[in-house]
């Protein structure tokens, strides 16, 4: 295992290393224990794997959020915002050369006024960037020699979407009538805080300050999905977790993550996977068996 290219200190898994002139991917792991110094590029970050809090600083206030697997952030060159994740945690790096940013914002159709100036922007969600930015890695593990025109295009397609986002004074807008990051961030931190009890529409428009179908419409746009539809997909999806790698009584992980009971989890999984939790669990056991 190397270090980090882009983050002296970082244990490297894998990288691009000088490969590309003005970006770097890497692969990374991060400990608790790290803590990284102000970047000297733009650093797009997405984090993969099991869920970790990132603590960081944001114009002198200290903020704190739970990531999830696909989740992003992103750390414009200069920019301290003394980041320190406070779990084991692995992490897709982009690294993107200042100069060369301002290069393709100036041929691209994002509007900046002055010098170019990326807005950081720590909690967001983003399928296509991470999307491109799994490939990117996914390019320089395969064997064999990397296709330069391919990380090329990918890299230059993650760059337009990071401009899109955080280019210019007023920072990440929301696009398509969609929620605030920052508001999206704290909304969504709420939601696995309390995945374990029931959480209605009136609480999640409280914490956001909106009305609920205002919440419904920016929440939908943002994501994809409605408030019930996301907290649903979490509470299945952490269901599943326990069922795989715990011991514990279906029963109560049902109710420890949100369930009425092992007949609600049941009928939810089955609607979501085809399986119950027995057969879940049972085939999950079989298969290291049967290879």
């Amino acid at each position: 295992m190397v270090g980090s290219y882009v983050k002296p200190g970082l244990r490297c898994l894998s990288s691009s290393a000088q490969d590309m002139r003005h970006a770097v991917v890497e692969r990374t792991v991060e400990r608790p224990a790290d803590r990284l110094g102000t970047p000297g590029t733009h650093v797009l970050v997405v984090h993969t794997g099991a869920s970790a809090r990132l603590s960081w600083n944001a114009d002198g206030t200290a903020r704190r959020a739970r990531f999830h697997s696909g989740e992003a952030l992103v750390n414009p060159a200069g920019y301290a915002s003394l980041p320190r994740w406070e779990d084991d945690v692995e992490l897709m790096l982009l690294s993107m050369d200042p100069r060369w940013l301002d290069e393709q914002a100036q041929g691209s159709g994002v509007r900046v006024r002055g010098e170019l100036e990326l807005a950081p922007d720590f909690h967001f969600t983003d399928p296509l960037l991470t999307l491109l930015v799994q490939r990117l890695v996914a390019e320089y593990e395969a064997p064999g020699p990397v296709d330069s025109l391919y990380t090329e295009s990918l890299v230059q397609t993650a760059a337009a979407l990071v401009l899109r986002r955080c280019a210019g004074a007023g920072g990440p807008r929301p696009r398509g009538g969609g929620m605030p990051a920052r508001r999206l961030a704290e909304l969504r931190d709420y939601i696995h805080l309390n995945l374990g009890r029931r959480i209605t529409l009136a609480e999640l428009s409280a914490v956001a300050g909106i009305s609920a179908a205002h919440l419904n419409r920016q929440f939908r746009a943002s994501l994809g999905e409605s408030p019930h539809q996301y907290v649903l997909r979490q509470r299945v999806e952490r269901a599943q977790n326990a069922l795989l790698h715990t011991d514990d009584a279906i029963a109560d992980i049902a109710v420890a993550h949100g369930f009425a009971d092992q007949s609600h989890l049941t009928r939810v999984l089955r609607r979501a996977t085809g399986l119950t939790p027995g057969v879940l669990r049972a085939d999950a056991v079989r298969r290291p068996a049967d290879g």
